[in-house]
């Protein structure tokens, strides 16, 4: 009896683990139906499954950062805290690109 009641207590904190989290990545600007190629699609997945798509500004000097932070910062003011930081798609030398956002990074957020 005790076995089982460690097995589905741990199935409940593993499920609740993973409803926790929140991704957000971006993407080609294709993606979200941006009409501009100096966009890219903000990518955000809520822990219930939900996708939304949100074009934002591609270049630093046109206010990426900005769109970015607003987005990063209403996810974080729920609670969640930043676990990790991919980065995503880097030039040919291996740099990252310091003008622009690069496709593919993603964050991802959770409870602590």
């Amino acid at each position: 009896m005790k076995k089982l009641l460690f097995v589905l207590a741990f199935a409940f904190i593993g499920q609740q683990a993973f409803s926790q989290m929140y991704i957000v990545t971006i993407a080609d600007p294709g993606i979200g139906g941006c009409v501009s190629t100096a966009e890219r699609t903000l990518t955000t997945v809520t822990p219930t499954g939900t996708e939304t798509h949100t074009c934002i500004p591609g270049y630093i000097d046109n206010g990426a950062l900005i769109s970015l932070n607003q987005e990063l910062n209403s996810i974080i003011s729920q609670g969640y805290k930043l676990i990790e930081t991919n980065n995503g798609y880097s030039e040919q030398n291996g740099l990252i690109n310091r003008y622009t956002l690069n496709y593919g990074t993603s964050y991802y957020f959770a409870i602590p």
